[in-house]
């Protein structure tokens, strides 16, 4: 059975692992070689201890896990955008894990945390243009693609990449 509950400190370990091997699987072609295969853990590792160790006011990291083992998280900065709200900005559930439920079950618990702590219900994220499979899950949640600029990514390549916008959440819920 999945349960959710919100990060500790300890999960930064277990939580940078998981991210640095969706990225791996994810955006190869989107990130550089060298940066996946030499230096994404390392970064990782970095991301989240400092998130977990001193997480900013507005931050919210919930864990999905199955028998104890962390099998998906997501990252929300509540009302980080005056025009957008609140951002999502990390969702991955381990390769094992996609296709269970685990990240519809992510998204309804920070859509129901956005409506009962943030100023508004609206929400946004950023994926990855060619990232199809993300953005088809997106859009079956309601989600909409307000627009596609170039940005530019955590190893210094660019790449295309989608917001998308949800007016209010609690649609997902």
């Amino acid at each position: 059975m999945i349960v959710l509950r919100a990060a500790q400190f300890s999960d930064y370990r277990a939580i940078s692992k998981l991210h640095a091997e969706s990225w791996r699987q994810n955006y190869r072609g989107i990130y550089s070689d060298h940066f996946l295969d030499n230096e994404v853990e390392q970064d990782r590792l970095n991301v989240w201890q400092q998130r977990l160790k001193s997480p900013s006011s507005n931050q919210y990291v919930t864990i999905a896990t199955l028998d104890g083992a962390i099998s998906g998280f997501a990252c929300l900065y509540l009302n980080n955008d005056p025009i957008f709200g609140s951002l999502l900005d990390n969702l991955h559930v381990s390769p094992d894990q996609k296709r269970s439920g685990v990240g519809r079950l992510l998204m309804k618990e920070c859509a129901k945390y956005i409506c009962n702590n943030a100023s508004s219900t609206k929400m946004y994220l950023w994926v990855f243009e060619s990232n199809k499979n993300a953005r088809n899950f997106y859009e079956r949640l309601g989600g909409k693609n307000f627009e596609t600029i170039t940005k530019q990514n955590n190893d210094g390549t660019f790449s295309r990449s989608c917001r998308y916008i949800w007016d209010d959440v609690s649609m997902i819920i």
